[in-house]
Parts: structure tokens; C-alpha cells; sequence
């Protein structure tokens, strides 16, 4: 037969997981969807062009790859061209000193408009970028890094 303490105490007990059980919250909260997948953009500089693939992307998050082959070290800076782009998207402009034979990368979050892949100097002319619409959300996608 149980004591009265011990009865005592498990009402306590049992009072208390249910009024911890209604202390949750009714507010809702909308899930926000996962951004799109990020795209890897591929660029290679040559002493005539930068080629860049693809050259027309929708917008999201990027990851520019940039291989050097002039033989000479060189300063690339990724930037936005039109003021829309700049103002909705998260690249103003980033430049990176690459070494001759070497490699480099940036990230950048892109929205609607046009950007540019250019060296110092004149001598190799730009390479542009194309970004319209958006890319469908990687909310459903399984197993992305």
C-alpha cells in the first residue's frame, strides 16, 4: 500500500507534466525554403579571352572557378554591371590575385542582371555573365552536400 507521501507526490508529479505538457506555443511558423543548389561556374584565362561556362545562369547561389593560364600572375575581379544587380544581390565586386598555372575561387549570390569577369588592364577583354529568373528551391532535393 502506498504512504500518503508518496501519493502526495506523485500528484505533484503528475500535476506538473501537465501543466509543462500546455505551456507550448499556438503560434505557427512558416517553413522557409532552402535556397537553390549552388552552380559552379568554370572560367579560364587565356593571353586572347576569358571563357566562362555557363554563360547564362539563373539567379542563386554560384561558385566561380577561375584557372590562370597566361603565364603571368593576374588580378580578376567578379562584379555586377547593372544597378539592379548590384543592389539585389550579394556581389558589389571581389577580386583575387591569382598566381600563373594556378587556380582560384569565389562565391557570390546572384539575382537578376549582367556581371562581368575582367583583368587589370586592357589586354584580355571581359567575359559576361547572363542571370535571369531565379532557380526552383533544392527543398526537396535528398543527399546535397
Amino acid at each position: 500500500m502506498l504512504k500518503p507521501t508518496r501519493i502526495a507526490t506523485l500528484g505533484l508529479i503528475s500535476l506538473l507534466a501537465l501543466a509543462a505538457a500546455g505551456c507550448g506555443s499556438q503560434e505557427r511558423t512558416a517553413n522557409q525554403l532552402r535556397p537553390p543548389m549552388p552552380i559552379q561556374l568554370n572560367a579560364s584565362l587565356t593571353p586572347k579571352k576569358i571563357s566562362l561556362s555557363p554563360n547564362q545562369i539563373g539567379g542563386g547561389p554560384v561558385v566561380l572557378l577561375i584557372a590562370n593560364l597566361t603565364g603571368i600572375d593576374q588580378d580578376v575581379t567578379f562584379s555586377a554591371n547593372t544597378p539592379s544587380a548590384g543592389a539585389d544581390s550579394q556581389l558589389d565586386s571581389q577580386t583575387v590575385k591569382i598566381a600563373a598555372n594556378d587556380t582560384a575561387s569565389m562565391k557570390a549570390n546572384l539575382s537578376d542582371g549582367s556581371y562581368t569577369v575582367a583583368v587589370d588592364g586592357d589586354t584580355i577583354p571581359p567575359a559576361i555573365l547572363s542571370v535571369s529568373g531565379e532557380r526552383p528551391s533544392s527543398q526537396n532535393d535528398l543527399m546535397l552536400p
